[in-house]
């Protein structure tokens, strides 16, 4: 049975991209794992159960913990197969891969003369392992795919399933609850027929949306209203940290927290005018103040946001984005959250 993945590129983007659509490799971290043995090991096994007590051992032994995120590992290792079709989020656009190789296999296979990050930097492999410079690129995994449809502009392909389904933070995860909105994504985009009413009604509401939140609010309503997103959305938890913290470096705005996740989102909020962009000093603080978080090791998994009200961002906030794997929205994207969360309420919130 084929099964349909989604795979978010969120580690060393810089590297992990141009391996996926230069080479057609799909990667993943944990390169403290990365042997043959420890694949062999965990697919051995004659029920998941066994071969999931052998992950937990070996993150004993090499980790001495067990995070969360080792399920992302789980799932790349021993749930992938080939055949099976991956959904790759990117900015504004995903692609869709087919797994081609037999199962993973550790990154020191990896038989690669030239690599280059997304900036032309050279890379270099060492004792089996991706270096940029004398720093080891943190890649542990890969899969061989091939294209079946990439760069699909998610307003244009996606229906509403798909997105939100997109829309999900984790790593990765099972999907094949949407194959056919996959099927007809693809579909659709290989005979150019893009959906056209989500897109066309949506495109006419933010643009209302947006040029109103723009004209009508300040800095510290917007920021009120990006409050409201989130308790819109579920968050257990919202609050707008003190300019003062003690102790703090860099800076947030909003604070989210998803109990049922146990996650904790950061949020730096920029009131700009419309056709203006953000520069890299919003990234910049939302970094600092997430890494700082970070070293509390409560068990909550840390993202960092930036949200504006402008239409754009600059180059360097982008990359600067990619590297970290900082959460950029601009104005039009957050007036479509905001459409999408639902507005029912909002008298009462004094905006």
């Amino acid at each position: 049975m084929i099964n349909y993945w989604l795979h978010r590129i969120s580690y060393h983007a810089e590297v992990s991209y141009p391996l996926l659509e230069n080479n057609r490799i799909l990667t993943i971290g944990f390169s403290d794992f990365a042997t043959h043995q420890f694949i062999d090991d965990i697919l051995k096994g004659d029920t998941w159960q066994e071969r999931w007590k052998v992950l937990e051992n070996m993150f004993d032994e090499i980790w001495g913990i067990r995070p969360r995120t080792r399920h992302n590992l789980w799932r790349f290792i021993e749930g992938f197969k080939k055949g099976d079709k991956i959904i790759v989020p990117s900015w504004g656009t995903f692609s869709i891969y087919e797994l081609v190789s037999e199962k993973p296999k550790p990154i020191t296979d990896l038989m690669i003369n030239e690599l280059e990050d997304w900036n032309g930097k050279i890379l270099t492999k060492k004792n089996g392992f991706i270096y940029s410079g004398d720093n080891q690129i943190d890649l542990g995994f890969y899969w061989e795919v091939k294209p079946i449809a990439e760069k699909i502009s998610r307003e244009q392909y996606a229906d509403a399933s798909l997105t939100a389904r997109m829309k999900i933070r984790v790593t990765n995860a099972l999907i094949s609850d949407l194959k056919n909105n996959i099927e007809t994504a693809i579909n659709s985009y290989k005979n150019n027929k893009p959906i056209n009413l989500y897109s066309e009604i949506m495109d006419k509401i933010r643009t209302q949306v947006l040029n109103s939140v723009v004209s009508k609010l300040n800095p510290d309503k917007f920021e009120k209203l990006v409050k409201y997103y989130f308790e819109r959305i579920g968050a257990n938890s919202v609050y707008i940290p003190a300019k003062n913290e003690n102790g703090k470096e860099g800076d947030a705005d909003i604070v989210a927290t998803f109990e049922p996740i146990k996650t904790i989102i950061y949020v730096q909020v920029k009131f700009h005018a419309l056709e203006t962009e953000t520069n890299e000093w919003a990234v910049q603080q939302i970094k600092e103040y997430k890494n700082n978080k970070e070293v509390m090791d409560d068990g909550y998994t840390k993202i960092g946001w930036v949200i504006t009200s402008a239409n754009n961002f600059s180059d360097e906030s982008l990359r600067i984005a990619q590297e970290e794997g900082i959460h950029l929205i601009d104005g039009k994207r957050f007036a479509e959250m905001i459409i999408d969360a639902g507005l029912s309420d909002l008298n009462n919130h004094s905006l």
